[in-house]
């Protein structure tokens, strides 16, 4: 009899392709696509995408609403900025460095009817509800336990609410982790190899498709109907995840042997775990690159709405922000998985990750500038952060291939929670380190938010040492092999590695640079030549000292800069011919992919310093124009250094220049597709 949660039954795989009857040509055998043993056909992945899809849109949902309500929740209660760092980062954190490599590891190890990811899904439904449930109704709670417990009348309504509420929120997150720990690695086990990319980007798109809905319609409500969207998250979240469960079977693994399961039992687990999980330098690395770079997220997060919020935005365009963000990513995110195996993730995410850093610096400009709040939603909510979104969408698709391509296939969960223990230690002390931060900051600025302006340090300087930890990550991985030769570090193997199918990619073209180089040269001249009108400008309005500020010290160290980048642009252009005449280039050769998207957005970029300078000059602010053209010029410069940083660390390995993997991969298809069959003697 069938499993029944069987998506293709076992008749209609043996009628897949049938045998041509007595010699003559058959029907063409239907296509069919494998992970472990289950194969798909259309209609299967179709069943197998669909419902995915469906638990995966309501477990995004629900982790979507619990950390954008709570803290204004807490907030609202009195509570101070280490406690809502505490609940917002630190407790979910600590249960993740402790649950979340104890149940990965079981879940390895685990069998049954069901599978080994969905029982640990499905037995945690019922009390991830109830405790949404209990969240919605926290206030009520509170009510009544008060005139029924004599010994808490001593506390304030409020203390008791935020206890509670705060007692239910770890229940929730102590249930969460099981789901958290398993549910990448349910992609893993049963989702072709071949379609992970663009099922990657399907998922995307289902999760930007909720941050649109919720942040569009729903959080302008958080702060006067959390009760019901709680419930609502609870309901959507009990049918999605519960017909997820029901409806999908997962692949069959054989038992782990009498060793393998000596080795997992008690402290010889613990040793097992941690005696692979970091057994080498290079998963060291991997480990802390994510760990310190979660950190300048994961500390702040709770925080930003009290930004947005001093910067004179009210909820409604904070949500509103939000879902056209998603929308972005939604537009995008299948463009951007097309690019996961052709620029490698490894690639995608470092260079993002040097790059990125570089429009960090420019938000020092809020410790100086306010603009009207209209100016601050279309200039820079809306304007910079539609560019943030889309330039950083490849890198948000290529997260779990990064993981799928640099971590051994046979631990591939093991590692994956390990990975997420040091993050999760880093976070659990991000979040009373930044309440600590904040609240220290209030005692400066005691009467107002302005505090809340000095998040983008904290971002900052994470985001700065998560791209140092990069830069090593990328040229371990190139030591081991790079795009064509790496080899997965394993020393519990005899030979020390485990051998991994490397995916066609592209080496940097020389045309797609030359593109790059000459949107870099764009701005950077743009930056000199806009200068003159908006001089001649101040000097109409009387701003003397903002006229003295740009002919004294912005326009000369623009024009130095461009000269560095003119000198820059023949150094590369000249290592291009090395290459090409089969010499080694003097410095590395940067891969034109990730370059280009975030070219493109430091021109985008310069369209808004331009429109916030235009704002500053009608609206009066003397000084905000000499904030707004060293904002430029830091962020021309940095972008400068991050060049110089990416050809250091691409220098010494082949830069394999215009080298095309993927069109001969097509081409090899091609050829074999139209190659005669053979006939039968």
């Amino acid at each position: 009899m069938p499993h029944p949660k069987t998506i293709l039954p076992e008749s209609g795989l043996k009628s897949a392709a049938p045998q041509p009857p007595g010699g003559l040509e058959g029907k063409q055998p239907v296509k069919t696509w494998h992970c472990g043993t289950l194969t798909y056909t259309k209609m299967g992945l179709l069943s197998l995408f669909a419902f995915m899809i469906c638990g995966d849109f309501a477990n995004s949902m629900m982790q979507t609403v619990v950390p954008s309500i709570m803290p204004l929740k807490f907030m609202a209660l009195g509570a101070s900025n280490v406690l809502i760092g505490l609940f917002a980062a630190s407790i979910p954190a600590f249960l993740s460095a402790f649950m979340n490599p104890y149940i990965s590891f079981k879940s390895d190890r685990y069998r049954s009817k069901w599978g080994r990811r969905i029982p640990f899904i499905m037995w945690t439904l019922p009390p991830l509800c109830l405790s949404l449930v209990g969240l919605a109704f926290g206030e009520e709670i509170v009510k009544f336990v008060i005139p029924h417990v004599q010994a808490l009348s001593v506390y304030s309504p409020a203390t008791l609410a935020v206890a509670i509420l705060g007692c239910l929120l770890v229940v929730f997150l102590f249930f969460d982790q099981f789901v958290n720990a398993v549910f990448c690695g349910l992609f893993n086990d049963m989702v072709p190899t071949p379609l992970m990319g663009r099922f990657m980007g399907t998922m995307r798109i289902v999760g930007s498709s909720v941050g649109f809905f919720y942040s569009y319609f729903v959080f302008q409500y958080a702060e006067t109907h959390m009760r019901e969207i709680f419930l609502g998250a609870a309901a959507l979240y009990f049918l999605g995840v519960g017909l997820m469960c029901l409806f999908l079977k997962e692949s069959e693994y054989p038992p782990p042997s009498e060793s393998e399961q000596k080795a997992s039992r008690g402290f010889n687990g613990v040793k097992s775990y941690f005696r692979e999980s970091f057994c080498h330098k290079f998963y060291w690395t991997k480990f802390t690159y994510n760990a310190t770079g979660s950190m300048a997220w994961a500390g702040i997060g709770a925080f930003s709405v009290f930004f947005y919020k001093e910067m004179g935005l009210t909820l409604g365009d904070i949500g509103k922000v939000s879902a056209i963000n998603s929308l972005v990513v939604i537009a995008t995110a299948y463009f951007g998985s097309i690019f996961i195996d052709r620029w490698h993730p490894i690639r995608i995410s470092i260079y993002s990750a040097i790059l990125g850093t570089v429009f960090g610096f420019s938000s020092f400009v809020w410790l100086f500038l306010t603009i009207s709040p209209t100016a601050f939603f279309w200039l820079y909510m809306m304007g910079a952060g539609l560019i943030g979104a889309f330039t950083s969408c490849v890198t948000y698709v290529a997260g779990l291939p990064f993981d799928m391509r640099l971590h051994p296939k046979s631990r591939f969960t093991q590692f994956c929670s390990a990975q997420s223990l040091l993050r999760s230690v880093c976070t659990m002390a991000a979040g009373v380190l930044v309440g600590l931060y904040f609240d220290g900051l209030k005692s400066v600025f005691p009467n107002s938010d302005y505090a809340y302006r000095f998040g983008f340090v904290w971002s900052v300087f994470w985001n700065v040492v998560s791209a140092g930890f990069g830069y090593s990550l990328y040229r371990q991985w190139q030591a081991l092999g790079g795009d064509k030769h790496f080899h997965v570090p394993a020393p519990w193997s005899e030979t020390g590695f485990e051998e991994q199918e490397q995916s066609p990619f592209v080496g940097p073209q020389t045309k797609w640079l030359r593109i790059d180089m000459w949107i870099i040269h764009a701005v950077m001249l743009l930056s000199i030549l806009y200068l003159v009108p908006l001089c001649y400008w101040l000097w109409e309005l009387g701003w003397s000292l903002d006229l003295k500020w740009h002919l004294l010290a912005i326009i000369p160290a623009s024009i130095i800069l461009y000269g560095l980048w003119i000198l820059t642009e023949r150094s590369i252009n000249a290592d291009m011919a090395r290459c090409k005449a089969g010499e080694t280039p003097h410095n590395g050769i940067l891969h034109h992919g990730i370059l280009f998207l975030k070219s493109l957005a430091l021109l985008l970029l310069f369209g808004i310093w331009v429109g916030m300078t235009i704002v500053a000059v009608n609206d009066g602010l003397q000084g905000g124009v000499i904030v707004l053209g060293l904002g430029n010029l830091l962020t021309n410069v940095l972008f400068l250094v991050a060049i110089l940083v990416l050809r250091r660390m691409e220098r010494g390995h082949d830069p394999m220049l215009d080298y095309d993997g993927h069109a001969d991969a097509l081409r090899d298809t091609a050829a074999e597709n139209n190659r005669p069959a053979c006939s039968i003697g």
